[in-house]
């Protein structure tokens, strides 16, 4: 019996998956068992929804990356981002014997990718914030991307550095920068000097001398204020808040923040006497163990505007619209509720770029390559507590540029769970429909060595599509293709 089930189902997946035509109503009958393998198409609509929406919080951003800039598209408005970082110092850090002076100490920004005009000029502006952030896994709220930096520094104080900069820094010839990208991954990084400014402030606090002079008094004051990376935190630098004060055109993608220190010491020379003054370069990173978080802004009355159309649905990150999936779960549960469920798939296949017709914008936004489809009501959850997807109640969809389209095909799996409560379960208020609903996430897979995805985050860069879908009569519903079995008592 269990060999003829099998049989009758591999023939029915086998069939689907060779024939596109049998996706419609039909069957596949099994030998004299009369186990009924049927193919059935439903239709579930689609809408698009703000990030907002989802959470007002914006989106969880706990992640290794930092993004700066400001870029303005023609179809989705003015983007802007900055963030905060705390930097670490090394357990038992101790500066070389004998130091005679910090002579010099700048903010790195390594990025190995942008977005926008690399020639466009831009300006950076560096505060220090005004009290120690204590990053306890607790409150999480420090990670979403709609915070409000003023809660962290002094607006009105005066900044530690401020600096012009372009995303190609003209000083690199394009050899000597394809030379650099090629050895390690990164541009030529953006280095802000902070010993420019002789008056500074920490929070409501003004510091007169420069940044490197600070340091130094720091460390003489007392060594343990540079033991651990608490101490140097709460004692020396609470941390950065990052941001632009002018131009845009570009967004950097940051990988990696130093703050990187030139300093000065005395050694021995061959008499035995301290008479040899040598230089050293020591390096403080921004790193996991200390918080970082990015802030994301999006013009609000452009995505509105957006959301508002029927005819289609958007996808657009870092932080702006999603696409939100109402599956006929009722409607099926009446047709299929007693049979099994062996596939449900279904596609969201992609227009072509959202700004390929605008010729105002040379800069074409990237497709989002990987979508997480989850319960509406998880999503919060899943991000906070850094959940995998697992094909159950959650699935990965990857963009094929073959058939333009993002396709998930073990669609069953959730569908069969909700059934289950369905019969067992008390109907929620809003109704199975409604308690359902899911949406389409853009998101960044982090891979093992052997690369298999082991987590996943937001999709922080700038991309974005346009689906087949929308809602009421202008909108086109997506099908859903199930693949079930009837066996004889239930037919």
């Amino acid at each position: 019996m269990k060999l003829k089930f099998l049989a009758a189902v591999g023939l029915a997946a086998t069939l689907y998956s060779c024939d596109d035509t049998t996706t419609g109503v039909g069957e596949f009958v099994a030998d004299a068992d009369e186990i009924t393998a049927s193919a059935q198409t439903f239709e579930a609509t689609t809408k698009t929804l703000k990030y907002t929406d989802l959470n007002q919080n914006g989106v969880f951003s706990r992640t290794s990356s930092a993004y700066l800039g400001k870029f303005t598209d023609p179809d989705f408005g003015t983007y802007t981002t900055d963030f905060i970082t705390q930097i670490n110092c090394t357990e038992g850090f101790e500066f070389p014997e004998n130091i005679e002076k910090i002579e010099a100490t700048t903010l790195e920004l390594s990025y190995a990718s942008f977005f926008g005009d690399s020639l466009a000029p831009m300006k950076v502006r560096v505060d220090v914030l005004k009290e120690a952030i204590d990053d306890t896994g607790e409150n999480l709220g420090l990670y979403y991307t709609s915070y409000n930096p003023e809660d962290f520094y002094n607006a009105n104080g005066a900044p530690l550095a401020e600096q012009e900069y372009a995303v190609r820094d003209n000083s690199w010839t394009d050899a000597e920068i394809d030379s650099i990208k090629s050895a390690n991954g990164y541009y030529p990084p953006l280095i802000i000097d902070l010993d420019k400014k002789s008056t500074w402030n920490i929070g409501d606090e003004q510091k007169t001398g420069t940044f490197s002079e600070y340091l130094q008094a720091k460390y003489n004051e007392d060594k343990n204020n540079f033991k651990d990376a608490n101490s140097f935190i709460h004692n020396v630098l609470h941390g950065f808040y990052v941001h632009n004060t002018g131009g845009e055109g570009s967004i950097l993608y940051i990988g990696d923040i130093w703050l990187r220190m030139k300093v000065s010491y005395w050694v021995d020379s061959s008499e035995g006497k301290l008479d040899s003054l040598v230089y050293t370069s020591i390096p403080f990173a921004a790193t996991n163990e200390v918080f970082m978080s990015t802030r994301l802004s999006n013009s609000e009355e452009t995505l509105n505007s957006l959301a508002g159309e029927k005819e289609h649905t958007y996808l657009k990150t870092p932080a702006g619209l999603c696409t939100e999936v109402k599956l006929p779960l009722q409607e099926m549960y009446d047709a299929l509720g007693t049979d099994t469920l062996n596939s449900v798939s279904m596609a969201f296949t992609k227009y072509k770029n959202v700004s390929d017709n605008s010729a105002s914008s040379p800069y074409k936004m990237g497709t989002p390559q990987n979508l997480l489809l989850i319960r509406k009501n998880e999503v919060k959850d899943f991000f906070e507590q850094r959940k995998n997807y697992d094909s159950k109640t959650t699935f990965l969809g990857t963009y094929s540029s073959t058939t333009n389209s993002y396709s998930f095909s073990q669609v069953n799996r959730l569908i069969s769970q909700i059934f289950s409560d369905m019969r067992t379960k008390e109907e929620p208020t809003e109704g199975w429909d409604e308690y359902n609903t899911m949406v389409l996430i853009p998101v960044k897979t982090e891979t093992d060595s052997q690369g298999n995805t082991i987590g996943l985050s937001h999709d922080l860069e700038v991309n974005s599509a346009k689906l087949i879908g929308g809602e009421g009569e202008e909108g086109e519903k997506i099908k859903m293709e199930v693949i079930y079995t009837k066996p004889k008592f239930n037919k």
